[in-house]
């Protein structure tokens, strides 16, 4: 399964492959059947998927939704986060209308009141690095994207 996000501004781009740390392979026998879950065709590059909840983020979230909820504050997601990805999505639909580039629209948009929201984000740091994201891979190790506030640099750990 392939996964990407890919979102271009006139000040920039952001690309997000959702299974950056999952399979790829490349088969040409092909087996006339299945050969991986959820793949897409039988030869060629494929993209198998892993774990799917935990690579979408699901298991996460709500993992912090309910610890957030039984430590009476509020969960790492909010609304504001909803309100942008929403407004992602409706310049994805605008665009795909329209056939050209469309706007973001987010009403209050402000580098002050982005950095207010960021700066109340709990961060988890490890080694003095904030944790992006975590994923166990199938051989049983920890995979981390870790981001260094001083240098702005994203880096891969193994663990």
């Amino acid at each position: 399964m392939d996964l990407r996000d890919e979102v271009s501004g006139t000040e920039g781009t952001i690309w997000l492959n959702h299974w950056l740390a999952g399979f790829e392979m490349f088969t040409a026998a092909g087996q006339g059947g299945y050969v991986a879950e959820k793949a897409e065709q039988n030869t060629g590059w494929l993209f198998p998927v892993g774990d799917e909840a935990g690579e979408l983020g699901y298991t996460d979230m709500f993992t912090d939704m309910f610890a957030a909820m039984d430590a009476g504050h509020a969960p790492r997601e909010t609304f504001w986060d909803g309100y942008v990805v929403n407004a992602v999505t409706d310049a994805c639909y605008a665009s795909a209308r329209s056939k050209r580039w469309e706007p973001i629209h987010i009403e209050g948009w402000q580098a002050a009141a982005t950095e207010k929201i960021r700066d109340s984000i709990p961060r988890h740091m490890i080694d003095g690095q904030e944790l992006i994201k975590e994923e166990v891979m199938p051989d049983g190790k920890t995979k981390r994207l870790l981001h260094n506030p001083q240098t702005g640099r994203v880096t891969q750990q193994v663990v």
